[in-house]
């Protein structure tokens, strides 16, 4: 076994240095959020509280929980997620997998047209006030499809699918139609199922995106009918404490209050995450290089 040089040994050095500033810097104010969610009303306005509560106390996420507001966008927020998930992963990799026969005797016509298309349209859209008055016009103003299809097609995540497809040895594909199976078939039971790196990784970059998007539920929702991401801004930019008596009033803070909502509506996230991260590198790298 040869000696590591001196010269890659310092590079692993400043490299494992970096990262782990990088990670303080990206977990710290999460800690932070934490703490504050878990302390007293009165060390949190004093600014007291750091990296760890102060007056512990739950009295925070009872408010925050008890809010039937929040409670309707997180579900609101659960229901859009999933119907994005759902529909996005199919609607992407049957696109996908038209696309990735590419051109000629075993594709479709006009290949590089399609492609080109959807590249124009990745890089350039409609704008906002166009999509609003598709939005009206069609009738969805204010309900959870206004919601899930204005990004049900996802260019980016297309591509990364089809070069997924691609890269699939085409002599299962040939094997496939040669015992008598279509392109359904050979799409559903064949591509699919080999495909869940790839459909992991796209479906946790769906998941994030639409959990955390508030814009389009300020635009096209009205009153509480709100995904969580909204109604947190919305929180956050207006804090409002109504409290009926002085002694609730003593325990209430707008930071603390708020702190504890931000940590309910991102543990969703914080869960999933490691489950699906060790198909996260395989599914970006895979189709990446083509051979």
């Amino acid at each position: 076994m040869q000696p590591i040089p001196a010269s890659e040994r310092w590079f692993q050095s400043i490299n494992n240095i970096f990262m782990f500033f990088l990670a303080a810097i990206c977990i710290l104010p999460l800690i932070h959020v934490v703490a504050i969610s878990f302390s007293s009303s009165a060390a949190v306005a004093a600014n007291e509280v750091t990296f760890w509560p102060i007056g512990l106390n739950f009295y925070s996420y009872e408010r925050a929980l008890g809010d039937p507001r929040l409670l309707n966008s997180v579900w609101l927020s659960v229901q859009r997620t999933a119907l994005s998930l759902a529909l996005g992963l199919l609607v992407n990799c049957m696109a996908a997998y038209v696309l990735s026969k590419g051109g000629g005797r075993d594709g479709i016509a006009g290949y590089k047209g399609f492609v080109g298309f959807f590249i124009v349209a990745m890089l350039f859209n409609g704008g906002m006030i166009p999509t609003y008055l598709l939005v009206t016009k069609l009738g969805l103003y204010n309900s959870i499809w206004a919601l899930v299809l204005p990004s049900l097609v996802n260019v980016f995540y297309l591509i990364l699918i089809m070069n997924f497809f691609k890269a699939l040895p085409k002599e299962l594909e040939e094997a496939a139609f040669m015992d008598g199976a279509n392109h359904w078939q050979v799409f559903a039971r064949m591509f699919l199922p080999l495909s869940l790196p790839v459909l992991a990784t796209v479906g946790l970059f769906l998941v994030v995106m639409e959990w955390n998007e508030w814009l389009m539920g300020q635009i096209y929702m009205k009153g509480d009918n709100v995904p969580l991401s909204t109604f947190l801004k919305s929180i956050i930019a207006v804090p409002v404490i109504d409290a009926s008596n002085a002694s609730e009033a003593a325990k209430l803070n707008n930071r603390s209050i708020s702190s504890a909502q931000i940590l309910i509506g991102a543990l969703p996230i914080l869960l999933m995450y490691p489950l699906l991260q060790r198909f996260f590198t395989k599914g970006i790298v895979i189709g990446a290089v083509k051979e």
